[in-house]
């Protein structure tokens, strides 16, 4: 090629690049954590949760322990994988299991503190523990009626873009409305 038509096809393609310039790319809006049935282990909203976990696949849970009067362990399974969430709940020892989350968490950098509305707890990711796939943990004490319930929940990295803390005590919140419309009590603080 020579010169003379090196030089116009240099600024046809200067040209036109500036012309296709990109376009901003539209970033869809982060829903936050809505109260909508149906639930998974009776608390956690399945719409919410899929959308914070990025998971399509099919969602199956069960209370590992069946119907309890004091406590519940529910898992969530899709298939072989290892389970995406965790619920666990009890009247018992909640103050301890409270304090010890919280001495283990102090030093994540997601550690925080929940609002006191929703009791005594903490939300933290912790992906060192090499224990789970359930990074994210949310537990709480708080009171229903005359009683002290705690309700912990793990579970999968959010997808990118998303608030995990908030997510989880977006979910905490949620919980606990309907750990009280279940058990017929009013969640309140300490």
């Amino acid at each position: 090629m020579n010169r003379s038509t090196i030089i116009p096809l240099v600024i046809i393609l200067l040209v036109s690049a500036g012309c296709a310039k990109d376009k901003p790319r539209r970033i869809s809006p982060v829903h936050p954590v809505a109260e909508t049935s149906p639930y998974l282990c009776d608390l956690v909203p399945e719409a919410s949760f899929r959308r914070v976990s990025g998971i399509a696949t099919p969602l199956e849970d069960s209370w590992s322990n069946g119907p309890q009067p004091d406590n519940g362990l529910c898992l969530v399974r899709t298939g072989k994988q290892p389970p995406p969430l965790g619920v666990y709940w009890s009247f018992n020892k909640g103050e301890q299991i409270v304090r010890n989350k919280r001495a283990e968490s102090k030093e994540d950098a997601t550690y925080r503190d929940l609002p006191p509305e929703l009791g005594d707890g903490v939300a933290t990711t912790d992906g060192s523990n090499g224990l789970s796939s359930r990074d994210n943990l949310v537990v709480a004490m708080f009171r229903c009626g005359e009683r002290k319930p705690w309700i912990s929940i793990d579970f999968v990295p959010v997808v990118r873009g998303r608030d995990a803390v908030q997510d989880m005590v977006d979910f905490m919140r949620i919980a606990q409305k309907r750990f009280g419309q279940i058990h017929k009590c009013t969640p309140r603080p300490r």
